[in-house]
């Protein structure tokens, strides 16, 4: 998966889940932060090259990089994507799991509208390595660009109600609609909705996830990578860390449509 959504309202728990997507992904993780609310190794202007020498110092060993940014979100986005993807596969790996990164971009409505969407964030969503995972994170669908909306591979989605939930049922175009809005409606506190649009072609899968474990919550709360078990070894961005991936204190499942 490449392209990934999280959608829900406020404090459900969208951006942790986001990250921790993001950690099972990938070594090195980079957040998006225009809210300034996740912690991390913290990437504050002049964005460019602060967040090259947190890459060159392989500060995402430890803890995801969190970029802070100033006043102008339009500019210093496209600062992070030219040192992220100029040139497009710079840290896209060598084609046997080792590269790539996994790139939140949370509160992503900031970035588009409708109607329109932020030049660096479109090329991102369309054009980016499939070694590299981005994730967007949104409180609703109803002013979602389509260049984003035709690229997912995957939504994830907390509780909704009213228009919002129209907007994610419509888009997630499953064959019983009735089934998962009422899913989607009822989802208690912190459970969310799966939807896999690649799996099986043509027809998008979904599933109720329960809340992720409270280790993992905590930690990413803390700005540091959860603790997985099961432990395979790959390399991120140039080649020189070491991975450590999933499932221990992670995410389950209780039902599949």
């Amino acid at each position: 998966m490449s392209n990934i959504l999280v959608c829900g309202r406020i404090k459900q728990g969208k951006t942790t889940l986001a990250i921790f997507l993001a950690h099972e992904h990938s070594p090195g993780v980079i957040v998006w932060d225009p809210r300034h609310m996740q912690h991390g190794f913290i990437v504050r202007p002049p964005i460019a090259e602060n967040l090259e020498d947190a890459i060159q110092e392989k500060r995402y060993r430890t803890q995801p990089i969190v970029v802070w940014p100033g006043a102008s979100l339009e500019d210093e986005f496209a600062e992070v994507c030219s040192v992220l993807f100029n040139p497009p596969e710079r840290f896209s790996g060598d084609g046997k799991g080792n590269g790539g990164f996994a790139f939140v971009v949370d509160e992503a409505a900031d970035l588009q509208k409708a109607n329109s969407i932020n030049d660096a964030l479109r090329i991102v969503v369309k054009q980016h390595p499939r070694s590299v995972v981005v994730i967007q994170t949104t409180h609703s669908l109803q002013e979602w660009n389509r260049s984003s909306k035709d690229t997912m591979s995957a939504l994830y989605c907390f509780r909704l109600q009213g228009r919002s939930l129209t907007y994610a049922v419509e888009y997630a175009d499953v064959e019983n609609e009735e089934e998962l809005t009422e899913a989607i409606r009822s989802l208690p506190e912190h459970e969310y909705v799966f939807v896999d649009f690649e799996s099986t072609p043509g027809v998008a899968d979904w599933e109720v996830c329960e809340p992720l474990h409270q280790n993992a919550v905590m930690a990413i709360q803390n700005g540091v990578k959860p603790k997985f078990i099961d432990r395979q070894r790959k390399e991120s961005f140039d080649g020189t860390s070491s991975r450590e991936e999933t499932r221990g204190e992670g995410r389950g499942s209780r039902s599949l449509v």
